[in-house]
């Protein structure tokens, strides 16, 4: 079996999709025949493949999404021998061949308040749609598999959860020293609160400056507060709320880091804030847990999965719950040290060894008519 993978978002900005696709085939080829595969996306030249040389790419001829979306993706399947193709959220709307689409969460439909109106319209009718038509779903958790089967009326057995997972050779608690003095030479910074996540209203950043605020009067030592991420939509009030705070001075906006610095960033962060609204998954909890950084996250949606009680869980809509809990970590260091340890263990669950043979499985019911099996009966 051929199987193509839309890889265009490799070519993108740092988020989530892009994580989970890097990482997840990275594993698969290790298990699997990396011939089986080819790659439609974006690619320069062979140092710029971002997987086994033994893999075919295939470049997509324009950056159009529409383009991708109508008319340019059925050919290339076609010429390629394409039996099933692997998409993210939106499937081309016309393709040769069975499709799976990996739907991460639908928090435009549950909380569309966290997105612009074209957005929620857009994707109400297309990921729908491709979820409908897909031979299988696959996402990340539990909860977006509850909430796809509800809200799309999509069976059990079609519904695959494929997690997202954490790279342990790379953020893993091993040279912390080494990491804090870099970063302090690179950013100024040291033993810092850290986030990571885009700046827009769903990921509360507006509720951690508060909470920042707050221990900062209380002249806690808690650092800078350091936010690794991009302005994305709605991100106006958040840079009106460090103005009216007056908390520029101590706050670092880092909107751009590679794969080989992030971890650094981590590994030197005395405490992981993440008082996210909603989540699909939530990766970089897992990412600070297997740096040995202690994690404070929301209790909603997939979060309390994902984190167990390897992490101090919040509610997000109470800016003065977070100061206290971050109150208690900073000045009770028994408590950092008993979460570090249970955040390592957390971590270990979540691999993208173990994504990819979740993974395998769901694609070898296709292949061996398991599925027909599952439907019969």
């Amino acid at each position: 079996m051929r199987i193509g993978v839309d890889a265009h978002v490799l070519a993108g900005k740092f988020q989530g999709s892009r994580t989970y696709l890097l990482n997840l085939y990275k594993e698969v080829l290790k298990q699997s025949n990396p011939e089986d595969y080819v790659f439609f996306g974006h690619w320069g030249n062979e140092a710029d493949l971002p997987y086994s040389n033994e893999a075919e790419y295939i470049n997509f001829k324009s950056g159009s999404k529409v383009r991708r979306l109508t008319y340019e993706s059925r050919p290339l399947l076609k010429s390629s021998k394409i039996d099933l193709y692997h998409t993210q959220y939106i499937s081309p709307l016309m393709v040769p061949c069975d499709t799976i689409c990996t739907i991460h969460d639908i928090l435009f439909e549950t909380h569309p308040q966290y997105f612009s109106k074209q957005e929620v319209l857009r994707n109400k009718i297309l990921v729908r749609y491709s979820a409908q038509k897909a031979k299988q779903v696959h996402t990340v958790s539990q909860y977006s598999k509850n909430k796809i089967m509800e809200l799309y009326g999509i069976p059990e057995h079609k519904v695959k959860v494929v997690p997202n997972g954490v790279d342990l050779s790379r953020f893993s608690p091993e040279n912390k020293d080494e990491s804090k003095a870099l970063i302090e030479q690179k950013y100024g910074v040291r033993d810092y609160l850290l986030t990571v996540g885009r700046i827009e209203p769903r990921k509360n950043h507006i509720a951690l400056l508060k909470a920042y605020k707050i221990l900062l009067e209380k002249n806690i030592p808690v650092g800078n507060l350091v936010i690794v991420g991009k302005p994305d939509f709605g991100f106006q009030d958040f840079f009106k709320k460090i103005d009216e705070l007056q908390l520029k001075p101590y706050v670092n906006i880092i909107d751009s880091v590679d794969d080989q610095m992030l971890p650094h960033i981590y590994r030197a962060a005395s405490v992981f804030v993440y008082p996210t609204f909603a989540e699909g998954f939530g990766i970089p909890p897992i990412e600070a847990m297997a740096c040995g950084v202690p994690v404070v996250s929301s209790n909603t949606t997939a979060i309390p999965d994902v984190v167990g009680d390897a992490g101090i869980l919040i509610d997000p809509n109470k800016h003065e719950d977070i100061a206290n809990q971050l109150m208690d970590f900073i000045e009770n260091s028994s408590s950092l040290l008993a979460l570090k340890e249970k955040g390592l263990i957390q971590a270990k669950k979540w691999t993208w060894i173990e994504a990819s043979k979740k993974y395998l499985e769901s694609i070898g019911e296709l292949t061996n008519g398991k599925e027909t099996a599952l439907i019969l009966s």
